[in-house]
């Protein structure tokens, strides 16, 4: 099982559809490509979709912020814990997709929330 596959299969984490900015840390340096934007309180973030996403793939991965080399999503987490195969897991991925390409908001809402971790 490879939560490195679906991952790089899903990357909704990414692309805005599980979260609409990503925090920095003081210590977090964002690469150029990534544009970090800074709110009239101070606090930096990365609008998303992320502008290092390629596809599914980061582009700055080596680089990428604490917050997202620890965020683990719940059906990765799932999968890391056996509960799901990573066809399973990879199957779930497609149906948010095709949930997304239907615009059924009420139905992907749920999906997300039962297996990605979106309130």
């Amino acid at each position: 099982m490879s939560a490195e596959t679906v991952c790089q299969a899903c990357a909704m984490c990414c692309d805005g559809t599980l979260f609409t900015r990503v925090p920095l840390t003081p210590d977090d340096v964002a690469p150029a490509e990534v544009h970090a934007v800074t709110s009239p309180t101070g606090a930096r973030f990365l609008p998303q979709p992320c502008a290092a996403l390629s596809g599914t793939r980061c582009a700055v991965y080596a680089q990428r912020p604490t917050a997202c080399r620890r965020f683990e999503c719940l059906l990765v987490a799932a999968l890391r814990d056996g509960e799901v195969s990573e066809a399973g897991a990879l199957e779930l991925v497609a149906k948010a997709r095709a949930l997304q390409r239907q615009q059924d908001a009420g139905r992907l809402a749920e999906h997300l929330r039962l297996y990605f971790g979106r309130y």
